[in-house]
């Protein structure tokens, strides 16, 4: 029994199954919590360990919804309204990436509801548009790929942009 447990390991290290050596296997670190108030298209206040957390999601940036007697984008109006459509009330999982807060302190998360993530639904409504960098981009594919849709389909802050692609028959551009 004691040989086979060694030819086992053996096995794993041989067909690379095992992490390689140097590399730490990747953690998704997550944390459950009830939103408690939305702020903005991309801003949140999140009740998670007994504190309420102000969260900023990653990966997107909407337009100012203006508060108190200062007017705001319209559109971000519009994203602050569908966020709270999506979020607010309800209880989210908190996705950590390798930075946690920024540089206000806010916690950088991307935000799931279920199976939705509400990061990708804002950038995907047109509501906000994608900000790229390192570290956190664990699921920068995935937000580019939805801002490429909402662009094609001209929603939200894309509606008086011409979309990405080739020109349509005929046209020159």
């Amino acid at each position: 029994m004691r040989r086979t447990g060694r030819l086992v390991v053996l096995a794993v290290l041989v067909l690379g199954l095992g992490p390689s050596w140097g590399q730490e296997p990747t953690r998704v670190r997550s944390l459950p919590g009830a939103v408690v108030k939305v702020v903005s298209g991309d801003t949140i206040h999140v009740f998670v360990n007994g504190v309420v957390e102000r969260v900023r999601y990653i990966g997107v940036v909407s337009p100012d919804p203006g508060d108190g007697g200062q007017p705001g984008d319209p559109v971000g109006r519009d994203a602050l309204q569908f966020n709270r459509g999506l979020v607010n009330a309800k209880n989210v999982r908190l996705e950590l990436d390798v930075q946690e807060h920024d540089v206000e302190g806010r916690l950088l998360a991307y935000v799931w509801v279920g199976d939705v993530m509400a990061n990708a639904e804002v950038v995907g409504r047109g509501y906000g548009q994608v900000t790229t960098g390192t570290p956190n981009v664990r699921h920068q594919e995935m937000l580019l790929s939805r801002q490429q849709e909402a662009r094609a389909q001209q929603l939200g802050i894309w509606k008086s942009v011409a979309p990405a692609g080739p020109p349509p028959r005929g046209v020159k551009r």
